[in-house]
C-alpha cells in the first residue's frame, strides 16, 4: 500500500480464555500490533485510543481518525464476564463508529478474537460471525494480526495482496514485534498513574490439542502449543519494565505449570518442568527486581491431579518470585460426569477436589496480616452439551465439600458458554438447563458459597496494599488492588476526602469486603466509617464521633462500651 504515516489503533478489548484486555489489564495485541508496524515501517505514527477513551465523544473520535491513513480495530469479547474498570466494545459501537461518512476512504481493519473466532455478544448465545461488521471495515484479519501487518506494511505485497488468514508458524516469528512494540504502553490512559498490568503469552495452544481439548474452547484449534523462550519473555518484561510497567501477570497460556515441559506434543496432561518454571521466574526477578505484581493466570488442574508432586514444586517456585495475592485459575467447568464425557473436560470430580486440596496445600499460606500466597480460582461453565438439572446438584456438591473441608477458593466464577467456530461445541438438545434455574443456581452459590469463601481468604483485620481507586460513587470509593482476579473493595469516605494507599478488611459481602484505611485515624474517620464496622452501628457510631479525639484504645471502648476485638485494635493509630 502506499506510504502510511498515520494509524490509528483503537482497543476495543478483548477477553478470551487466555488473554484479558480489559482495563487495567493490557493485552499483548496492541502491543504486538504496534511492534509490527513499527518494525515494518519504522516513521509510522501509531495513535493508540481505548473504546472509554472514545465513548467520552464518538464524533470527536472520528473527526481525529478523518486524519488517518489506517484504522484498526482490536475486539472482542469471546468469553462472557463482568467488568468494572472498562466495557469491551458491542457489535452495535462498532457499526456506527466507523461507518461515519468521514471514514469512508480510509482503509478500516478488524483484528483480535472477532475476527478470527466471531463476534461473543453474551454466554448462553452463539457468536455471531465476523461478516456482521463487514461492511464497515474493510479487512477482516482471521489470522495473526502482526504477521498479516507485516505482510501490509511490506511495500513488495500490501493491503491488497496481503493473506489475512496468515498464522505464525512459531513463537519466535513474534520475538521482533514484542520488544518494538512495548513502547505503545505509554499511550494507555492508565500508564500515567501506573494502573495497567501487562498480560504476558509464554505459549499458545493447548497441550490436549491431542484429544481435542475441551468442546467450547479455541486453544485447541492452535494445533501444537507455540513455546516462548524464556529470555524471550524476560526481554520483554524488560522492555516493558523500563518504560515504567510494574505490574504482570503470566496469563497468555492455557496452563502454566506445563510451561516448558518436554512432554508437551506427546501426552495430553505432560510433566511439568520446575526448572524451567524455577528460570522464569528468577529471570523476571532478576529484570525487574522492584515491580509491584507479578501473578499467573490458568492452570489446568488435571495436569495438579495427575503430577500432585511436580505440581507442589512448581506452585513453590512460583511463590519463591511472585507477589502474594496470586491466583491459578482451574477450568473446571462442570463436575457432571456426563457433562464431562460429552465435552472431554480436564478430569472428574476427586480429581478436582484433589487440584485444590493440593493448592490449599502449599499456596494457602499468607505472610502476617496478607493475602494467602496462591489461591486456586474456580471457572464453571454452564449450556454445554450433556447437561440436566443433575448437573446443578453435581457441581453445587462439589463446592459444598470444599467448603466442608475447610478448603479456599479465591473466586468462584459462573459462566453461560458463547458458541464459537472453530471449536468442537455440538448444538445442545432441549433437555439442558433453563434460564431461570441457571440463575437460581448462581444466586446460591453466591450467597452460600462466595460468603463463606471470602470469609476465609481476607477475615478480618486483612491489609490490602496499594489500592486504586475505580468508581467514586457519592459518599463511597470502589477500590481494588492491581492484580489478577483482584477483591472490590468498597469503603466509605472520610473527613480528608484522599484515597488511602493500603486498607484493612471490616467486612465482607458475596463477593466483595468493606474496608477502612491502614491505619484508621479515628480523628479522621466519618460517621459511615465507624458504622461499616460490624457491632458498632449507628447510635455508637455518633457516640464516638461526638467524643472528640480519642487517644487509646481504652478510649475507644469505654465510649462505645464494647470490647475492641484485636484485629481493629491492631488498626488503629492515634498520631
Amino acid at each position: 500500500m502506499d506510504s502510511v504515516e498515520n494509524v490509528g489503533l483503537i482497543d476495543g478489548y478483548v477477553d478470551e480464555p487466555t488473554v484479558l484486555g480489559v482495563p487495567p489489564y493490557v493485552s499483548i495485541y496492541p502491543r504486538y500490533v504496534a511492534g509490527s508496524i513499527w518494525t515494518n515501517s519504522p516513521k509510522t505514527q501509531v495513535h493508540y485510543q481505548t473504546i472509554d477513551q472514545i465513548r467520552k465523544s464518538f464524533e470527536n473520535a472520528q473527526r481525529q481518525w478523518s486524519k488517518m491513513d489506517l484504522l484498526i480495530l482490536i475486539a472482542g469479547m469471546i468469553v462472557p464476564g463482568k467488568y468494572i474498570g472498562g466495557t469491551p466494545i458491542s457489535v452495535r459501537e462498532a457499526r456506527i463508529l466507523f461507518s461515519s461518512p468521514l471514514l469512508e476512504d480510509i482503509p478500516k481493519i478488524l483484528v483480535g478474537p472477532w475476527a478470527s473466532f466471531g463476534c461473543g455478544i453474551q454466554g448462553g448465545k452463539v457468536a455471531l460471525s465476523s461478516e456482521v461488521l463487514a461492511p464497515p471495515f474493510d479487512y477482516i484479519i482471521k489470522g495473526d494480526a502482526e504477521i498479516v501487518l507485516a505482510q501490509v506494511f511490506d511495500p513488495s505485497i500490501g493491503l491488497e495482496s496481503a493473506n489475512l488468514e496468515t498464522t505464525r508458524e512459531s513463537a519466535s516469528e513474534i520475538e521482533p514485534y514484542t520488544i518494538k512494540g512495548a513502547q505503545i504502553v505509554t499511550q494507555h490512559p492508565g500508564f500515567s498513574n501506573k494502573y495497567i498490568i501487562c498480560e504476558i503469552e509464554t505459549y499458545r495452544g493447548c497441550p490436549r490439542f491431542l484429544t481435542g481439548g475441551c468442546s467450547f474452547c479455541v486453544e485447541p484449534s492452535y494445533g501444537i502449543p507455540q513455546q516462548r523462550k524464556v529470555n524471550d519473555i524476560v526481554k520483554e518484561i524488560e522492555s516493558l519494565h523500563k518504560l515504567g510497567v510494574g505490574a504482570f501477570r503470566l496469563g497468555h497460556q492455557a496452563d502454566l505449570f506445563t510451561y516448558g515441559s518436554q512432554e508437551i506434543g506427546e501426552y495430553e496432561f505432560p510433566t511439568p518442568n520446575v526448572n524451567a518454571i524455577d528460570e522464569l521466574f528468577s529471570k523476571i526477578r532478576n529484570v525487574a527486581p522492584d515491580l509491584d505484581v507479578l501473578h499467573i493466570d490458568n492452570v489446568n488442574p488435571g495436569t495438579i491431579a495427575r503430577h500432585p508432586e511436580e505440581s507442589k514444586k512448581v506452585a513453590k517456585a512460583i511463590m519463591k518470585y511472585h507477589t502474594a495475592g496470586d491466583v491459578a485459575a482451574f477450568g473446571v467447568e462442570s463436575t457432571d460426569p456426563e457433562v464431562i464425557r460429552r465435552n472431554n473436560l480436564k478430569g472428574d470430580v476427586d480429581e478436582m477436589i484433589e487440584a485444590v486440596r493440593i493448592m490449599n496445600e502449599v499456596g494457602g499460606k499468607r505472610e502476617s496480616r496478607g493475602l494467602p500466597h496462591l489461591l486456586p480460582g474456580i471457572n464453571l461453565l454452564y449450556g454445554l452439551p450433556g447437561e440436566s438439572k443433575k448437573t446443578l446438584e453435581h457441581n453445587m456438591n462439589f463446592l459444598e465439600q470444599i467448603l466442608d473441608e475447610g478448603l479456599i477458593l479465591r473466586r468462584i466464577n459462573v459462566r453461560q458458554v458463547i458458541g464459537l467456530h472453530g471449536t468442537n461445541l455440538e448444538p445442545t438438545s432441549g433437555k439442558g438447563i433453563k434460564r431461570n434455574q441457571f440463575f437460581k443456581h448462581k444466586q446460591e452459590i453466591r450467597d452460600h458459597i462466595d460468603v463463606a469463601m471470602i470469609k476465609r481468604v481476607a477475615p478480618p483485620g486483612t491489609i490490602l496494599q496499594s489500592v486504586f481507586l475505580d468508581v467514586e460513587d457519592g459518599n463511597s470509593y470502589l477500590l481494588r488492588q492491581l492484580g489478577t482476579y483482584p477483591l472490590l473493595c468498597h469503603m466509605a469516605k472520610d473527613t480528608s476526602g484522599l484515597i488511602p494507599k493500603d486498607v484493612f478488611v471490616v467486612d465482607h459481602g458475596p463477593r466483595s469486603l468493606t474496608v477502612l484505611p491502614h491505619p484508621f485515624r479515628p480523628q479522621q474517620a466519618s460517621l459511615s466509617q465507624w458504622k461499616s464496622i460490624p457491632g458498632i452501628g449507628s447510635k455508637r457510631a455518633t457516640r464516638i464521633r461526638a467524643a472528640g479525639n480519642p487517644h487509646s484504645v481504652n478510649d475507644i471502648s469505654m465510649v462505645l462500651d464494647m470490647d475492641i476485638p484485636e484485629w481493629l485494635s491492631q488498626s488503629l493509630s492515634f498520631d
